[in-house]
């Protein structure tokens, strides 16, 4: 069949088609995604990117092809997922921006779009990567416009294309020493080569392949992975709707915060993705400048391949442990709800301690927490299975927080592996000394109702002692009565907090003036530890720095401290116990 006229209704078919095929080799390409990280989910982002995007479009039957160019790069910049899913989608939308208007294209016209379209790709990118679907595209492209000096065949032009595709392809993995040290071929560039196969079957036949009416097998599977060693520990992503931006300048003013950085626009929509350890930053940069209409973090550490293991530890984010020592520990930490005007964030990830000050301070918003629901906890628990034979989850109190029942639904629905949750009956460093010790329970061998039974044994010996700043906070969150939390800080009264046997908020004294709470620190904790034992201790604090640096020296110069863990206070408790807080917890070592 000799094409020489593109109309709009074989280029939806063909594009229809081709995201058909590339879906349904969704697991092949999962099986060889090395590259940026060995993830095993380069066929599910560019599978999810397509069959969203085309979702979206594929209705439109009446439509120019550069109209329908342009409602298809408006739902891929919606739609794009991943690397390689953003790459694919950057390319497309460059590739609409030259089509303009027409209603028709010859070959010519279709093979040079593609080639300004990939130039134009490799400008928009921050650090484009040679061995990566880019170069296969490019090699396509390139092919594409020599073949099309030579030929008006739209047909003759895609297949000597593609078997230039399919040459690049296989020398990819002299290009990247990842690809070559795995023995495979790059995922996305494979991506791109079954596209356009599917593609010309289209335009060779008239066929039109559409999946999308049946359960779309694989999408959410994953294949053993490499473990990830790179630097940024969260893939970030994000839509944003902004007047007056400009691509460039937002790649500008986001490069400085991490790697993989792509930034793609259709109009007034921009859709980002970066790879960094500061997705709050990322989130609050474009939150200045639009309004955010989709956003989405991953765990770049917490998705690649661990050894595997007897018990995997999960907890919640209440657990105030630094992110880098929860890794460390193989600890996986679900994150709390922090809810600021209705708008919900991810305790730790997506908003900083430092927005949550200047809420505070600002006083307008409303503020709230709330629990992880029992699907966070199941997406944990379906990457923690994937490396552990069991899985034991330690939570907040249950009497502070509905995650424990939420923790235990989830564990109830989750039938892949044994699960346990123990209620910490603690917060804060509580919980975090907990699941450092059954960390250390599950290096020594011991088995998951062993390490749980020494959990619930330990959780009533931790010793807590804890104050704040003012008790403004404490009553907005409900934990004081407004009358006596305006009495107290009337009086200047310094309450010193600690929890009961049940985990809930007590008062255990209190002293007039801020200069006097050290020294009853000093005086509780000597009454009420043995000098002659050896304690874990923790010591957390909320813009309170300069308070906890002599309770640190006390701790190591009074008691036989195997450890003296300091941290942050998480958003998510800071928010309700606000400035100046601060505490100490003690778990003594067998």
């Amino acid at each position: 069949m000799v094409l020489k006229l593109l109309d709009s209704e074989k280029f939806r078919n063909a594009i229809l088609t081709g995201a058909s095929r590339l879906i349904k080799n969704v697991k092949k390409l999962n099986s060889i995604n090395v590259f940026p990280v060995p993830d095993g989910d380069t066929g599910t982002n560019l599978a999810l990117t397509l069959k969203e995007a085309t979702r979206r479009i594929k209705d439109y039957t009446r439509l120019g092809i550069g109209a329908f160019a342009r409602r298809l790069a408006d739902a891929l910049v919606l739609e794009a997922k991943g690397n390689s899913g953003v790459i694919f989608s950057q390319f497309l939308l460059e590739f609409a921006d030259r089509i303009g208007d027409k209603a028709r294209m010859s070959s010519i016209e279709f093979a040079r779009a593609m080639r300004e379209a990939i130039d134009a790709t490799y400008n928009a990118l921050e650090d484009p990567r040679e061995g990566t679907i880019l170069t296969v595209i490019r090699e396509v492209a390139l092919e594409a416009e020599r073949a099309a000096e030579e030929t008006d065949d739209l047909v003759e032009v895609l297949e000597r294309s593609l078997r230039k595709g399919k040459e690049a392809l296989e020398k990819t993995p002299e290009l990247l020493p990842e690809l070559k040290a795995a023995g495979v071929v790059d995922a996305g560039g494979l991506g791109f080569i079954l596209f356009i196969e599917g593609m010309l079957d289209s335009l060779k036949s008239g066929i039109l392949e559409l999946p999308y009416d049946e359960e779309v097998e694989a999408l959410s599977e994953r294949v053993e992975e490499a473990e990830y060693r790179g630097e940024h520990r969260y893939c970030t992503e994000a839509v944003v709707e902004a007047e007056g931006l400009e691509s460039r300048k937002l790649r500008k003013i986001l490069a400085a915060l991490g790697g993989s950085l792509i930034v793609i626009g259709a109009g007034k929509l921009f859709h980002v993705h970066i790879h960094t350890n500061w997705p709050h930053k990322v989130f609050e940069i474009l939150r200045e400048r639009g309004r955010v209409l989709k956003e989405k973090v991953d765990d770049l550490f917490a998705m690649s391949k661990l050894e595997e293991a007897e018990v995997g530890i999960v907890t919640d984010s209440t657990c105030d442990l630094p992110p880098e020592l929860a890794r460390e520990r193989r600890i996986t930490v679900v994150p709390i709800k922090v809810v600021i005007d209705g708008r919900s964030y991810d305790d730790g990830v997506d908003i900083s301690r430092d927005r949550i000050s200047r809420v505070l301070r600002e006083g307008r918003a409303e503020l709230t927490t709330s629990q992880p629901g029992p699907n966070d906890f199941m997406v944990a628990f379906e990457e923690v299975s994937r490396w552990a034979r069991s899985i034991l989850v330690i939570t907040i109190s249950g009497a502070l927080s509905g995650t424990f029942r939420s923790a235990q639904i989830a564990a109830k629905a989750f039938d892949r592996v044994p699960i346990r949750v123990v209620d910490s009956r603690s917060a804060s460093l509580g919980i975090g000394l907990l699941a450092l010790r059954a960390a250390e329970l599950a290096d020594r061998g011991l088995r998951l109702e062993e390490i749980a039974d020494e959990l619930e044994a330990l959780r009533n010996k931790i010793f807590f002692l804890f104050t704040v700043g003012d008790f403004r906070n404490l009553v907005r969150s409900g934990r004081v009565s407004k009358v006596q939390g305006r009495l107290a800080d009337f009086l200047g009264l310094k309450p010193i907090l600690t929890l009961d046997s049940e985990g809930r908020i007590r008062k255990k004294t209190g002293v007039f003036g801020e200069s006097r709470v050290l020294s009853k620190f000093r005086k509780l904790l000597s009454e009420n530890l043995d000098k002659a034992a050896t304690y874990d201790f923790a010591v957390v604090h909320f813009e309170a720095a300069g308070k906890i640096d002599p309770l640190q020296e006390f701790l190591e110069e009074a008691f036989n401290a195997r450890m003296v863990l300091r941290a942050d206070l998480t958003p998510a408790l800071s928010l309700h116990v606000g400035p100046g807080s601060w505490g100490v917890f003690a778990l003594p070592v067998d």
